[in-house]
């Protein structure tokens, strides 16, 4: 994700192709390359806080969470986030790909870059505070499917 002016871009472009096979021009202005990063992690963020809220219902009511993600992956609710981070948060331990901490932190750039655009963030806030909570009760280095653990203290289910 690129933001040059179109000729800046073409001088650059034999360097970029060299990093990346997929370079995208998002824009002329300086920023807006950063900005496009902020919006993947504000959907990112958004999804598996999403998918956690939506185990952590279908577990406090007591259904089989396999089945649930088996049902969910495979509908329209499906997104890869679901399918990616969905098996480890029915581990109480899993491998760490990404961190809690990795979202507080891509979350926190996510909320200064609506700011600076003067642009509400609600889901992208409310999402932060769920992992900012994780990391808060000692789980900011578990995996970032971890932030299920917010809800099941929510709703009583966890220490």
């Amino acid at each position: 994700m690129a933001a040059a002016p179109a000729a800046t871009l073409a001088a650059l472009r034999p360097a970029l192709d060299a990093l990346g096979d997929r370079i995208f021009h998002v824009g002329e202005r300086p920023g807006q390359g950063a900005t496009v990063k902020a919006v993947n992690q504000l959907l990112c963020g958004v999804h598996i806080a999403a998918a956690a809220e939506a185990l952590a219902l279908a577990g406090r009511v007591g259904v089989d969470l396999g089945v649930v993600l088996e049902i969910l992956s495979g509908s329209s609710a499906a997104s890869w986030m679901l399918r990616d981070r969905g098996p480890r948060m029915l581990e109480d331990a899993p491998q760490v790909t990404s961190a809690v901490d990795i979202f507080v932190k891509d979350l926190g750039i996510v909320l200064e870059a609506g700011r600076g655009a003067g642009a509400a963030l609600p889901l992208a806030a409310l999402a932060h505070q769920l992992f900012v909570s994780t990391s808060g009760r000692g789980d900011g280095a578990a995996d970032d499917s971890q932030v299920i653990r917010a809800y099941r203290r929510l709703n009583g289910d966890g220490a």
